[in-house]
């Protein structure tokens, strides 16, 4: 379990205030142990908590867990209903938050900017929206060494998000009548709009029966005006290979990172 951030420094309480709550994040890895592992090092102090939900038969990324002291929520919930049904695992892995703070669902192949947590803290979110960010596409691990170098982890002249050059911007989800989506590489939203009174009341939905769409629909449940783009955010996105849209969709098929 990680340590809670205090940005006012040892010994000074925090006021109340909705960005001085705990942060805490759900992560699905099954068979993407390679790309945990890359992400994990990275990302492991930027969460209060940080649950990754896997298969008992996934040693690989249960050692991952286990090395890195990061907590592991086995469950086999994902061959219900489909041959993969993520909303599930989810699901599961949501219910074992705290009752109060923000909440992030993430994939195991992002990795966070070093200042996650100051940028989150400057940009002043409202409790009642749910947010998305945009990401590099990185295909290969050739191209996430050559990432590393280029400042993408900065903000050049102080003030500017670096969108870096040679790599695509992944696609943002907008429906011509639904509006835009944050989609589940990188969902955050607070507690107080997931329940009520204690009951959970947008809970991840879980009949669509593969990876695909029940992230579309979770971020539904907020009306337009309350899903919204931290564009201070800039996450990368980590591939193996160029592979077609919905190529892990069912299960893992791209080679290892």
């Amino acid at each position: 379990m990680q340590q809670e951030l205090n940005f006012y420094g040892p010994g000074h309480c925090a006021p109340h205030h909705h960005m001085n709550e705990r942060i805490e994040c759900v992560t699905v890895c099954i068979g993407y142990d390679d790309f945990l592992e890359e992400c994990i090092k990275r990302n492991i102090g930027q969460f209060d908590r940080w649950i990754i939900i896997t298969s008992k038969e996934d040693e690989k990324t249960r050692e991952v867990c286990r090395r890195y002291s990061v907590q592991t929520l086995i469950s086999e919930d994902h061959k219900r209903d489909g041959e993969f049904n993520k909303g599930r695992l989810i699901e599961r892995g949501l219910q074992h938050l705290s009752s109060h703070g923000w909440r992030v669902h993430m994939d195991s192949d992002i990795i966070l900017p070093t200042n996650f947590r100051n940028i989150i803290k400057a940009a002043h979110l409202d409790p009642e929206d749910i947010y998305g960010c945009d990401r590099v596409m990185v295909k290969s691990r050739e191209q996430w060494n050559k990432l590393q170098y280029s400042g993408w982890n900065s903000n050049d002249y102080h003030c500017r998000v670096n969108l870096p050059k040679g790599f695509e911007i992944g696609h943002r989800w907008a429906h011509h009548s639904e509006g835009y989506c944050p989609i589940g590489f990188f969902q955050m939203w607070h507690s107080s709009e997931d329940q009520y009174k204690g009951a959970r009341i947008k809970p991840y939905p879980i009949t669509h029966n593969d990876a695909c769409r029940t992230d579309v629909q979770f971020a539904l449940q907020w009306d337009r005006r309350h899903r919204k783009v931290i564009p201070e955010l800039l996450v990368v996105h980590l591939e193996s290979e160029p592979a077609s849209l919905g190529a892990n969709w069912n299960g893992r098929t791209t080679k290892r990172f």
